[in-house]
């Protein structure tokens, strides 16, 4: 006898609905489709009453009142069809690959009231540029080692004790031994978080060395936009922006 043979020690069994002998081994009926799992009960015969009247049909009796008419039972239709649509069916249940509820669909982000009142995000540039008019501020740092804090007010370098065009400038009295730095030899300021110079049309001229590039005369009177770690020239002075 085989370790897993169930037909060995269990005799098959009749079919609910046909009667043919069935191994327990097997799920459905060979012969009708009918499943073990969940058996149906065995259709009966209906009668044939199509030739005569039924003989246990009662007679009605003219002179008693006719019986109210019952409404017609509708047919049972869950025993009739297919056999094999209802086995798959019942399988489609059975693995859960029945009919599914929809999803109900996300909602519109635009619909909801929190969203709306958001300020717009800016942009990559703005923010940058909003981050710099923040942080401008820039320091000067002097050959003796003497640094010069600047910020968004324009201002001059030169060997004059103050500004001459007034006292609203930033002001920095700088002076050279050989006498290279004029009264007014340089003027500055903050462009959107950018530092600028202008030669102010000096005897000795200004040069400006940015990072990895090669050092360039200023014409005077025409801005250039600096980077931090550019060297600025005045004569014979020189100052690091950082």
């Amino acid at each position: 006898m085989s370790l897993f043979g169930r037909e060995d020690v269990a005799p098959p069994e009749e079919c609910s609905r046909c009667g043919t002998l069935v191994a327990q081994t097997s799920l459905f009926c060979p012969s009708c489709g009918q499943s073990r799992v969940t058996p149906m009960p065995k259709p009966q015969p209906e009668e044939d009453t199509s030739d005569g009247d039924s003989p246990n049909t009662p007679e009605l009796d003219e002179s008693s009142p006719a019986e109210e008419e019952q409404p017609a039972e509708v047919p049972d239709t869950s025993q009739t069809g297919d056999t094999l649509s209802r086995a798959t069916q019942w399988i489609r249940r059975t693995l859960g690959r029945g009919s599914s509820t929809p999803e109900p669909e996300p909602p519109d982000p635009d619909d909801s009231p929190l969203l709306s009142e958001k300020p717009a995000r800016q942009s990559y540039p703005e923010r940058l540029q909003q981050s710099s008019r923040a942080r401008a501020r820039f320091v000067l740092t002097a050959p003796t080692g003497h640094t010069f804090t600047l910020g968004e007010i324009p201002g001059g370098i030169g060997a004059a004790e103050s500004a001459p065009e007034g006292d609203q400038l930033h002001w920095i009295q700088l002076s050279a031994p050989d006498g290279s730095v004029d009264a007014v030899h340089l003027r500055f300021g903050v462009d959107d978080g950018v530092f600028w110079v202008e030669d102010a049309n000096s005897v000795f001229g200004t040069i400006v060395v940015e990072p990895a590039r090669a050092a360039l005369q200023c014409i005077p009177y025409e801005r250039y936009h600096l980077v931090r770690g550019s060297e600025i020239r005045l004569g014979s002075l020189s100052l690091q922006l950082a």
